[in-house]
């Protein structure tokens, strides 16, 4: 794809997650407030929008992204971003409305930040892995209707252009979770290396079996992909053993749900095999996850109950999530900290979100914690030694 393409298709793209990202996460109440609050909301998306429009095509030219001639524009985008961001985040509500914010939030202040350091190659990076908020806020939760809208917002003829694994990437994140799983079967069928394809296993299970509700499906592609002469003998066990899980998993995940069908879910994963980080218990990952995000979702529950929720589940997204450095685990475990401090797996919590802020910044430009993520961290801290 050329220059020009590449910067149509990231303007759009932008669109589309911007405008997706409202109809996934906002509220849909018919009281007068709540259209009040969805209408404001969506004054700030469109904010948000434009800044990216800038941005996002310049950060995909390196040179340009760099240039002092762009710098202006580029700052004030950023500038416009970072405050947009953080308004949605002081207005959003709970549940995924909020996590989406807070994460894009969180990004327009690192891009902010690094821009103005000069810190060009990561600043581009964030600017770019902003996608990954709206995918993971769209496949929280079953939605077996794909976005009728989302159709108009890649040109047909740039989705062709795309390879497969963005491909699916953009489809996600624009609600096209059909064309998803066909790109997605594409890609575990293709020539690429069996250890190249783990992400796309993870994210085929994840749209197959949280957002569709659909567990047959995937037996049949997850038994064709174990026969592959490049997957190594303990994927390949991996894989069978997913393919056979499914067909018992469907009705437990279907069921009311609740913490303790979760709960089961995961000790049958952790009992498949005692090696941390095998990926024998994928699937019951998954299945999990699904249970627990409905859980959070149905409301009502006691804070201890709603703290082990968010705990399991951000354990759970720090072992599937699609990548280390944009992923909502820090959210989970933090909120599981906030709601439970004095809970025994409020620690652990703890010692794993530290894990992950610190893993977020490995290898950047920069060598400490951002202040405001070093601050979360002791006034954590502080919750739970005053909980004792």
């Amino acid at each position: 794809m050329n220059a020009s393409a590449r910067r149509s298709a990231i303007v759009i793209l932008g669109l589309g997650l911007v405008t997706t990202g409202i109809a996934a996460c906002g509220e849909s109440s018919q009281d007068r407030q709540a259209r009040i609050e969805a209408e404001a909301t969506r004054t700030l998306m469109r904010k948000i929008f434009a800044s990216i429009a800038v941005a996002l095509p310049l950060s995909v030219e390196p040179a340009e992204f760099r240039d002092p001639a762009n710098r202006a524009i580029i700052a004030a985008a950023l500038g416009e971003l970072a405050a947009s961001a953080e308004q949605l985040e002081r207005h959003a509500g709970r549940g995924a409305g909020e996590y989406l914010a807070r994460s894009i939030a969180h990004d327009a202040r690192d891009v902010e930040r690094a821009y103005t350091a000069e810190q060009f190659g990561r600043a581009a990076f964030l600017v770019q892995q902003i996608t990954e908020d709206c995918i993971g806020c769209h496949t929280r939760l079953p939605d077996d209707v794909d976005s009728p809208v989302a159709k108009g917002f890649v040109d047909e003829t740039l989705f062709a252009e795309l390879p497969l694994e963005p491909r699916a990437s953009l489809q996600m994140a624009t609600r096209r979770f059909d064309d998803a799983r066909l790109t997605l079967e594409q890609l575990l069928a293709s020539d690429e290396h069996a250890a190249l394809l783990l992400n796309a296993l993870t994210d085929y299970l994840v749209v197959n079996l949280r957002v569709k509700r659909d567990f047959e499906r995937p037996v049949a592609v997850l038994e064709a992909f174990a026969t592959r002469d490049d997957a190594w003998p303990t994927l390949r066990r991996a894989v069978r053993a997913w393919a056979a899980a499914l067909p018992e998993l469907a009705p437990v995940v279907a069921a009311e749900p609740d913490l303790a069908t979760a709960r089961r879910i995961l000790e049958q994963g952790k009992a498949l095999s005692p090696v941390e980080r095998d990926h024998m218990p994928l699937v019951h990952w998954v299945a999990a996850s699904s249970v627990l995000e409905r859980f959070i979702e149905r409301g009502g529950a006691e804070p201890a109950e709603l703290g082990e929720a968010y705990y399991l589940l951000g354990l759970i997204e720090a072992r599937i999530g699609r990548q280390y450095w944009v992923t909502p685990a820090p959210f989970l475990l933090e909120s599981s900290i906030r709601l439970a401090p004095g809970e025994d797996f409020a620690e652990e919590a703890y010692a794993i979100l530290e894990t992950e802020l610190l893993a977020a910044w490995e290898g950047t430009e920069t060598e400490e914690l951002p202040p405001e993520d070093a601050e979360r961290l002791r006034e954590l801290r502080d919750l739970i030694d005053g909980a004792r």
